[in-house]
């Protein structure tokens, strides 16, 4: 939403996450077809980040110019990601007779009504989405915004590792553009739910037609089971991490920890359900998409489905998308649940 250029062309989609920084470059062909030229994801140190605020600036900064150098992209361009956690958004209907020339102010008092924070506090921009469907002498339009420190401080990170920031737009947004564009499952089901399970905070986006309709963060993340691991047998939380992934932990480890940990995940994706209903007359979802680093859990897509009663799946929006060369597959494979939002901003450079 907050366009700082109005330049086209290929952008690098940078997601600053609670536990990694995650880049990705797209390319599209004649054909409108998509290629990954470039992809990267590095680390960040516990503490550098709480939750989905920015702790340490200049850490995220570095760790931004390690997953540049890492990708081997030649781009300096990008688009940065505000969490839904940190930003207002709201779907207002003004009068159609509103002069384009007018809209701008027209829409700025109005979201002073929907923005609890001092508007020289905040930044907000808006996009016209086209005629009400409850009334023809009236427009829908979107507005968005968020406190201007949660943008300067991504500036600064992006800026200290040699970028230039194009836009910056909301995670959500950039979820609903990347499934819009690549996920042929909105054409298919009037309501799906995507769960992007992260390290520390959890969150799902609901479309209706195509269209985000609830976004709801909480938190919960793969952090809680690398924390059981340290404490349950005694290692730091670095060695935690490299035995969850390698699986190289006693034999206990999945009836004692992993197999209470999914079930947790299950219940999360029930409580953010039970939010999504009670704020809407719908009473279904017709399927739900799981991403983010807990969402490759062997099995946990058939557990959630199995509870819940909705079909359930891996979301991998790159199932028609080649690599270049230099990615290398089995690693990008891996990766690919944690990817959505930085793809999604990648594809803002294509608008």
């Amino acid at each position: 939403m907050f366009s700082l250029s109005s330049k086209k062309g290929n952008l690098l989609g940078i997601d600053i996450s609670s536990s990694a920084v995650k880049l990705i470059e797209l390319s599209r062909s004649k054909g409108n077809n998509y290629r990954v030229d470039s992809y990267a994801v590095t680390s960040l140190a516990e503490g550098v980040t709480s939750e989905r605020d920015i702790n340490e600036a200049e850490q995220v900064g570095e760790a931004i110019k390690q997953v540049v150098k890492k990708s081997r992209t030649k781009s300096r361009r990008c688009a940065l990601g505000i969490p839904s956690s940190q930003a207002i958004n709201k779907i207002i209907s003004l009068p159609a007779s509103i002069p384009a020339s007018e809209m701008e102010a027209q829409v700025s008092l109005e979201a002073e009504q929907y923005i609890p924070y001092p508007m020289d506090e905040v930044n907000f921009d808006f996009e016209v989405l086209g005629p009400s469907a409850t009334s023809s002498e009236m427009v829908d339009v979107l507005i968005a915004g968020t406190r201007t420190e949660n943008v300067e401080v991504r500036l600064a990170a992006a800026e200290m590792a040699g970028l230039d920031v194009e836009i910056i737009d909301l995670e959500s947004h950039a979820v609903e553009l990347l499934f819009k564009t690549m996920i042929d499952d909105l054409d298919k089901h009037e309501v799906l739910a995507t769960v992007d399970f992260g390290a520390s905070m959890t969150g799902i986006n609901v479309f209706e037609n195509g269209k985000v309709v609830f976004s709801r963060e909480q938190v919960f993340g793969g952090k809680q089971l690398t924390q059981e691991i340290t404490q349950r047998y005694g290692l730091t939380y670095s060695e935690a991490g490299l035995a969850k992934k390698t699986g190289n932990l006693p034999e206990g480890y999945i009836p004692e920890v992993l197999d209470p940990f999914r079930e947790n995940m299950v219940r999360q994706v029930q409580r953010f359900l039970q939010f999504y209903y009670a704020s809407t007359q719908n009473d279904k979802v017709d399927k739900v998409l799981l991403s983010g680093g807990c969402a490759s859990l062997p099995g946990i897509d058939e557990q959630i489905q199995e509870v819940i009663g909705i079909p359930t799946a891996l979301a991998n929006p790159f199932a028609n998308v080649v690599l270049h060369s230099k990615v290398n597959p089995a690693r990008f494979t891996s990766d690919i649940p944690a990817m959505l939002v930085p793809a999604g901003l990648a594809l803002r450079g294509f608008e």
